[in-house]
């Protein structure tokens, strides 16, 4: 009677974890969500990561995630191949992005032990180098900046288009149209690996519900990895004295070190907020919509980075309080 209490008692602490489906649904529940970005449009930003769910849980579950995405990408590459032309290659390219690349990432930490904070940093560098190592390479000899900018200043044109029709002020259209081509054609690649770090710090506090066993702390003592600085320095550095495509490349690996310190800098303005208002969902979103204004995006990542030499938390006292 005893040991049966004990049982209920365990079972009902474990957190409720999601059905694992067979490699086929999975696969195709996945593909279907990821697919929504040709579907929804800018709604399915938040719609899409849910792909990487039934694939985790296979993986929790089962393990050889790759009998679940692997058999999808192939397909998808065949039609991409075959004339599927802009979609076949968008869905694919989505689908590497919220289903794979997450998936991949979860399962080298598990199977690594690594603290938290590298495994985000890892995936987030890795990430990046693939991205603008692929497009320096296919805009040769021309170079990824010019490239970016004529198809930017295409796309801005189009959108400058339909605002006018929508019975917006032409002037101001144009105004804002002209400042797209040279921003987007310098962080294009950046903010993808912007929509990647929101991806992994969204899977990060669900994965033991999907069944993995990670070295996952609250929010408030996440810390960045150790050694991010030494890329923040390298980079830095390079997007201030290099030039042309260089600079460009240098700048794209600055920009996701700082959106880690700015995660970073988060979990240090929530570990003291914690302390007096909670930690509730208003308190989490208010203090994430707060900080992406101008200029405190800047403010929020400079907290992080300081706190990799000095730290800014509540630190506990001899009595056990918090100063």
């Amino acid at each position: 009677m005893k040991d049966s209490h004990v049982e209920q008692r365990s079972s009902a602490q474990e957190p409720a974890r999601p059905p694992s489906l067979g490699p086929v649904a999975s696969g195709l529940v996945s593909l279907f969500l990821a697919g929504s970005f040709v579907l929804l449009g800018p709604i399915a930003l938040i719609v899409a990561p849910l792909a990487a769910i039934p694939i985790l849980r296979f993986e929790a579950e089962r393990g050889g995630s790759a009998l679940v995405w692997g058999p999808v990408v192939v397909i998808l590459v065949a039609a991409a191949s075959a004339g599927g032309g802009v979609v076949a290659l968008s869905v694919l390219a989505a689908y590497l992005l919220v289903a794979v690349l997450p998936t991949v990432s979860v399962v080298a930490w598990a199977r690594s032990g690594w603290p938290e904070g590298r495994w985000v940093a890892v995936t987030v560098l890795a990430f990046a180098l693939v991205l603008v190592t692929v497009a320096v390479v296919a805009t040769l000899p021309q170079g990824p900046v010019d490239i970016v900018a004529e198809w930017a200043r295409s796309a801005a044109q189009d959108a400058g288009e339909f605002y006018t029709s929508m019975g917006v002020g032409r002037g101001e259209v144009q105004r804002a149209m002209d400042q797209v081509p040279g921003f987007v054609a310098w962080t294009l690649p950046s903010m993808l690996v912007f929509y990647l770090v929101a991806i992994l710090f969204w899977i990060r506090p669900r994965l033991p519900m999907l069944g993995f066993d990670v070295p996952i702390g609250p929010f408030e003592s996440y810390r960045s990895d150790e050694w991010l600085p030494v890329v923040f320095a390298l980079s830095g550095l390079g997007a201030v004295v290099l030039g042309g495509t260089f600079r460009w490349v240098a700048l794209n690996l600055l920009l996701p070190v700082l959106a880690l310190y700015f995660v970073h800098g988060l979990a240090i303005i929530r570990a003291h907020l914690a302390r007096w208002i909670g930690r509730g969902w208003l308190v989490r979103w208010g203090v994430a919509i707060l900080a992406l204004q101008m200029p405190l995006p800047a403010v929020v990542a400079l907290l992080g980075l300081v706190d990799a030499f000095r730290p800014l938390r509540p630190q506990l006292n001899e009595d056990g309080g918090m100063e």
